[in-house]
């Protein structure tokens, strides 16, 4: 026994292209976790608050060491 769909044939060819593009997305795979990271912070906007936010803390930091890590580290 067939059941007959109760959509329009718009309908049908949205729920199609949806489906289409759930699968394309779902089927990307990533080589390390840094990768998929990047990629996402690419599809993610950020929040014009938070990014206000974010640059007024940089602001506030000391300006980085002239000296190497290493004498830093090791007294020279």
């Amino acid at each position: 026994m067939k059941r007959e769909s109760k959509l329009t044939p718009q309908e049908q060819q949205q729920l199609a292209a949806e489906q289409q593009q759930t699968q394309s997305s779902a089927a990307q795979e990533f080589a390390s976790v840094e990768e998929m990271l990047r990629h996402d912070a690419l599809q993610t906007p950020v929040p014009p608050n938070i990014a206000n936010r974010l640059e007024e803390s940089v602001k506030q930091l000391p300006p980085p060491s002239l000296r190497p890590w290493w004498r830093r580290f090791f007294g020279g």
